[in-house]
């Protein structure tokens, strides 16, 4: 009997042993796992350079290179195309699972999936949020359309008495980011000429500057950083911004006036350009529908994401290397221009952000396949 109970215990003194071996080597493979050393990390890109999200890119690459386990060395690889659908495409189909390939998305990208181009393969939702980086955007036009100096009231009458072909705005596709801006206009009588096919904001800021297009748009960082020599030499005059809300998510404030976007203080947010352009209230199906784009653009306008399925300690390696470059002394002396006034949102709370988001409603659907169909011959399946 005693000799039974003695082999017993034995067996069991094994058994506990060997578990506790195995999770040595678990925790062992664990920690090597989130040990970049030696190793080179994408990050894909889907536009050109000279854009938002890629100088966002650029601007991050040496923090993040000095928080990550290892310090590797990170690439920046452009692979445009489609409204930033190449690159997803991309991403989706070769990103392996072990944290050394990220997905910088904007929100045209962004766009494109939540409406649905046929195109899109990929499913964002199902990628790995690291972090959600916010930002407004501007609106702007070239000095010849005679908007300089002008109110609301009398810049939205300027444009619509300006040529069909006066308004020239490039754009990616019809359902990325540049369905905000047609809607937006249009929502005020303003319809635009658009030249689609663009591979991103520095191949549309170069036409721009050309004069080949009037009207152009960048994020507001991305305008405050890659488009001062469009101020210095007054080719750009300052239409609206997309405002921004507050830190309790709020649109306007305390006494009902819209939020305007804080690195842009002098500038009326597109609400308040509206009304004041309009005579009217910004209310009704429509408004509520371009409403909902404008919070898509501006709360999920730029995300890092890893592949679906990355093991949790990768995963938790790269929110931790987010965090800390958040806290480089070099990084908080550039906070200003490198993410501005808008709040970081790190961990799964950015998945919480963008689920939040990416539902449209029924009327919200309805209203932008009659759009869509109206104006560009699209067949929305949303």
């Amino acid at each position: 009997m005693i000799k039974k109970l003695l082999s017993g215990r034995v067996a069991c003194a094994l058994a506990i042993s060997a578990f506790a071996i195995s999770l040595g080597v678990t925790t062992a493979n664990e920690a090597k796992a989130v040990d970049f050393a030696g190793k080179r990390i994408r990050v894909i890109i889907p536009f050109n350079e000279g854009g938002g999200t890629d100088s966002l890119a650029r601007f991050l690459q040496p923090y993040l290179e000095r928080a990550l386990p290892g310090k590797p060395k990170i690439l920046v690889v452009n692979k445009p195309g489609a409204g930033g659908i190449v690159g997803g495409n991309y991403f989706q189909a070769r990103a392996k699972k072990d944290g050394t390939w990220v997905m910088a998305v904007s929100i045209s990208t962004v766009m494109n999936y939540v409406l649905k181009d046929p195109r899109v393969k990929f499913d964002i939702m199902k990628w790995d949020p690291i972090a959600l980086l916010p930002r407004s955007s501007m609106i702007y036009g070239r000095p010849e359309l005679g908007l300089k100096g002008l109110s609301p009231k009398a810049q939205l009458a300027k444009m619509a008495s300006l040529p069909k072909d006066a308004l020239v705005m490039g754009g990616k596709t019809p359902t990325s980011t540049d369905i905000n801006y047609r809607a937006a206009f249009s929502l005020m009588g303003i319809e635009l000429k658009n030249v689609w096919g663009m591979k991103g904001n520095g191949p549309m800021a170069l036409a721009f500057e050309r004069g080949e297009f009037t009207l152009m748009y960048d994020n507001c960082l991305s305008y405050l950083n890659n488009r001062k020599s469009f101020r210095d030499e007054g080719l750009s005059v300052e239409i609206f911004t997309f405002g921004a809300p507050d830190g309790g998510g709020n649109w306007k404030d305390k006494n009902g006036k819209w939020n305007r976007d804080a690195v842009y203080p002098n500038v009326p947010s597109y609400f308040e350009y509206y009304e004041a352009a309009t005579g009217k209230k910004f209310t009704g199906a429509a408004a509520a529908a371009t409403m909902k784009l404008t919070k898509i653009g501006v709360n999920v306008n730029k995300a890092y994401l890893l592949q679906g399925g990355t093991p949790a300690p990768v995963l938790k390696a790269w929110r931790d290397a987010f965090n800390k470059a958040m806290k480089d002394p070099d990084f908080i002396k550039r906070k200003d221009r490198i993410i501005g006034p808008y709040a970081v949102t790190v961990g799964a709370a950015a998945g919480d952000v963008m689920k939040k988001n990416f539902s449209l409603t029924k009327g919200e659907k309805a209203y932008f396949r009659k759009y869509l169909k109206t104006r560009y011959n699209l067949d929305l399946k949303i």
